[in-house]
């Protein structure tokens, strides 16, 4: 995909266990969480995801990538590690931008440490490996009218002019999800390509009123071609990544080697909002190239 989010991927990702492992006392009169129209849900979905007042929310990412092959071999590609951090802005009770920076590294799949070079065993040969990076200066848009790149919009107006916030909720218990899919113009998508993603969060922590951000996780999975670094356009196959997020409070609960490589290649930047880029956003540069923008 373009761009992977839990965005979108973006949003836009394991699993249930970190919220439905609590037992509540129904003893106690329960919340009600209101999701009666769209703008509560989608106040409901930026709790979780992101956060309701001006400020920053911190992802942390992890993928175990598989490369499948006409064979129906499975055989073991990378691991991933990354960060999304997202600066979000209020517009309005139930719209919201957020600017985003994810910066995603490619990991050996044995030791889990961050690689400048991979060892192409379908090749034979040695790919150079750089981190995947994507800043959205013009920010995510996160509304009724959908969940997409604001950029995308405006190059794609007849596409997306029907958009609406589509995710399916669901609430089992004490647990409430969160599930949908990124859309993308045809000439968007190198196939295959797909992806869900799923995110969890505590029902009584969505419907308190006194917290503007809740504890939260993603999981689900990406379908993609190779990746470009490893040189295999002409090879039949693809990717499969299973995917996973856990909201955190701070980037020094990321993993030391990612810290220590994200210092080194970006510096101050890597904590900066792209809000104040000067520079297009990768999509931006991409949508000129094809004259979708001015």
């Amino acid at each position: 995909m373009a761009a992977i989010h839990r965005r979108q991927l973006l949003g836009m990702i394991g699993g249930s266990a970190l919220v439905a492992g609590c037992t509540a006392d129904r003893s106690q009169p329960q919340p009600h969480l209101d999701l009666s129209d769209i703008g509560a849900r989608v106040r409901a979905y930026v709790k979780a995801s992101a956060r309701l007042d001006a400020g920053r929310a911190i992802w942390a990412t992890r993928a175990e990538v598989h490369a499948v092959l006409p064979s129906k071999e499975v055989v073991p590609v990378v691991r991933i590690k990354g960060c999304e951090q997202q600066w979000i802005r209020p517009l309005s009770p139930s719209s919201f931008v957020s600017f985003d920076n994810l910066v995603t590294y490619y990991c050996d799949f044995e030791t889990d440490q961050v690689i400048r070079e991979y060892r192409n065993p379908f090749t034979n040969t040695t790919n150079t490996v750089q981190p995947f990076v994507s800043r959205m200066p013009e920010g995510r848009e996160i509304s009724p009218n959908g969940l997409l790149f604001r950029v995308m919009r405006q190059a794609y107006p007849d596409f997306y002019h029907d958009s609406t916030f589509d995710l399916t909720i669901r609430q089992i218990g004490n647990s409430v999800s969160f599930q949908g899919e990124s859309k993308w113009p045809a000439e968007f998508i190198r196939p295959p390509a797909g992806s869900r993603l799923t995110t969890f969060a505590r029902r009584d922590d969505l419907a308190d009123p006194a917290l503007s951000s809740v504890a939260a996780n993603f999981a689900g999975y990406v379908l993609m071609p190779f990746f470009p670094w490893m040189n295999m356009a002409d090879h039949p196959g693809h990717l499969l990544w299973n995917v996973q997020g856990y909201k955190i409070e701070a980037l020094t609960e990321l993993p030391d080697d990612y810290l220590a490589a994200a210092a080194e290649d970006f510096g101050d930047r890597f904590e900066t909002s792209p809000e104040f880029d000067t520079e297009p956003s990768g999509f931006a540069r991409r949508l000129r190239a094809i004259g979708r923008l001015p």
